[in-house]
């Protein structure tokens, strides 16, 4: 649900409320000792950088995480994106290998993830950002 709002919020070009809203909501998990909902929460806001064009940011963030917790796969995929989008096809291949080795088969998104993957490795920059907007 939050991650609807944000791109509701992102296409209504409401920038900044965008992280206001989930850092408030980051904020609230933490208070509540919510683990999981604030690890999505920080998951969606580096993802939300991406949207932005914000590729640097959303590298640091994704690898806070990864730092933190080396078997999450969704950092993982999401840096092989922003690679992909930065046009570094080898540091791009390293973690969408991480995130295939991690997946678990029976993840229920993992097909739908699987032809993200092959998007970013085929597909022209332009056609992989056109994409993600949507």
């Amino acid at each position: 649900m939050i991650q609807g709002l944000a791109m509701v919020m992102h296409k209504n070009h409401e920038g900044p409320a965008v992280f206001e809203m989930l850092d408030r909501a980051l904020e609230l998990a933490r208070s509540e000792k919510k683990v999981n909902e604030e690890r999505n929460i920080r998951i969606l806001t580096a993802q939300m950088h991406v949207v932005k064009g914000e590729l640097e940011e959303a590298l640091e963030k994704f690898q806070a995480l990864i730092n933190e917790n080396p078997r999450d796969f969704r950092p993982y995929l999401c840096q092989g994106i922003v690679y992909s989008l930065l046009d570094k096809e080898k540091e791009a291949l390293e973690q969408f290998e991480i995130y295939q080795s991690l997946v678990p088969e029976e993840f229920p998104q993992k097909k739908f993830l699987d032809d993200v993957i092959l998007s970013a490795r085929t597909e022209s920059k332009q056609q992989l950002e056109k994409e993600l907007q949507s």
